[in-house]
């Protein structure tokens, strides 16, 4: 399982940073085939560590993914919004940890309330809650422009910090409630190892995108890019060339938050496929 998924996600890191292509191949392969081998494994294991049946279980299954989908959307802010404030903006280290703080803060007050609700109501709407958040905040984080205030890029990080809180919170005590007490460890285990892929497939999409649109805009960029994060080096730069190369970074971001929004009408999809009137007061029937 170690060697399978690092593998694949050592190849997806490898593509977001332009590697080989026969390294890329070569690492894609051999996770396949490692995690080929796992599957066959763990369906013959007396105490398997991923049990596959599990997935067979709708609420699981669906935890799971949305495990994935915010792994993907987390990433967009966590490793490309302090990108943004600093590159397109021209705000110093200190304004994107704000900016990136907001997530973090809404998300601790989110989950209290998501728990608030879903015990009144169901995981459901808890859950349905929390995509529409999340589709508000990339929403936001479209509108992003250079000239665009700090809380601007802060509020579209509350909201995703928001909407994570929400998904987060519904989606894995459903998760939880739905395992057997024997399995609710590996159900868990299940959502973290999926978030964990999910950062790896965004880090990669989202940094391919970036560096496609940087060099399709400036080929000869180079590494001029990393010198605009750097407020000493920065001001080494021309004021034209600081136009040309945050305006190339807010144009590839742009891209990249619309595709963190189509990910995030994903989440609401599957907050929508939770069981109507499943909530912590009315579980599941088990056998």
């Amino acid at each position: 399982m170690m060697f399978g998924a690092g593998a694949l996600m050592l190849a997806l890191v490898e593509v977001g940073n332009s590697g080989e292509m026969a390294t890329i191949a070569s690492l894609a392969a051999a996770g396949v085939v490692a995690l080929l081998a796992l599957a066959a494994h763990e369906r013959g294991a007396a105490e398997p560590i991923l049990p596959l049946k599990l997935w067979r279980d709708r609420v699981i299954a669906v935890g799971s993914l949305s495990g994935f989908t915010g792994g993907m959307v987390m990433m967009s802010i966590n490793a490309f919004l302090p990108l943004y404030v600093q590159g397109a903006m021209g705000r110093g280290p200190a304004a994107a940890g704000l900016a990136l703080g907001a997530a973090s803060v809404s998300w601790t007050f989110a989950s209290v309330a998501a728990g608030r609700l879903m015990i009144r109501t169901s995981y459901r709407l808890a859950a349905t809650v929390g995509g529409a958040f999340l589709i508000a905040g990339t929403l936001v984080l479209m509108t992003l422009g250079p000239a665009s205030g700090l809380l601007w890029a802060g509020a579209g990080s509350l909201l995703i910090g928001t909407g994570m809180g929400f998904c987060n919170t519904a989606f894995l005590v459903s998760t939880q409630a739905s395992a057997g007490w024997n399995e609710r460890g590996m159900a868990t285990s299940s959502i973290m190892f999926m978030r964990i892929v999910g950062n790896s497939v965004g880090a990669a999409v989202f940094g391919a995108i970036l560096n496609f649109g940087i060099n399709r805009r400036i080929p000869e960029a180079g590494d001029a890019v990393n010198r605009l994060l750097e407020p000493a080096a920065r001001h080494g730069l021309g004021a034209a060339e600081i136009g040309r190369l945050s305006e190339a970074v807010a144009s590839s971001l742009h891209i990249v938050y619309v595709v963190a929004g189509l990910v995030a009408v994903v989440s609401l999809f599957l907050a929508l496929s939770l069981p109507t009137r499943l909530s912590p007061t009315r579980p599941l029937t088990r056998r």
